[in-house]
């Protein structure tokens, strides 16, 4: 079952790599895969002692820049951490996420599935019977620490602002 709470956050900044994608769920996959392959993942997570000083409560970030046109679903996406000073010798870009209000859905499963269920009901069920739209803000997704033993939790952020 998908849980929805809204939080306003600070703006943070995040190092990470990027890739452009176009409307095409498997290039997120294949991308985070790549990240792992290549050893950012676990460079992210070895990096932080604990989670507590972050704002998305995760090692490891994916960034969806759809700012300039929420309903446009090609864009850049990234693979990042929060930080305040760049990984060396990675080439990682940075990049700030502006404060925001947020709609963060989080959903419990064995795959990223439960990801996907949080991010169709976010569109397809609460935006449209909510009082809010998208804001133009990029949306995330997190990998909080599970609350629940042996089951992965899941979080899709969506920047909201007051509808018209």
């Amino acid at each position: 079952m998908v849980n929805v709470r809204i939080e306003c956050k600070s703006e943070f900044r995040i190092y990470g790599r990027r890739t452009w994608v176009e409307q095409d769920n498997e290039m997120f996959g294949q991308f985070w895969e790549k990240c792992r392959q290549e050893g950012l993942t676990e460079l992210f997570r070895n990096r932080r002692n604990n989670l507590e000083d972050t704002v998305t409560n995760s090692y490891a970030i994916g960034v969806s820049r759809v700012e300039k046109d929420p309903a446009n679903r090609s864009f850049w996406f990234y693979v990042a951490t929060e930080s305040d000073q760049a990984p060396e010798g990675w080439g990682l870009e940075e990049y700030t996420v502006p404060a925001s209000m947020w709609a963060i859905f989080d959903n419990y499963g064995e795959t990223v599935d439960a990801l996907i269920e949080a991010e169709l009901y976010a569109f397809e069920e609460w935006l449209p019977n909510s009082p809010y739209v998208h804001a133009n803000v990029p949306e995330i997704e997190a990998y909080p620490p599970s609350k629940i033993d042996e089951v992965n939790c899941y979080e899709f952020w969506l920047p909201i602002k007051e509808g018209p």
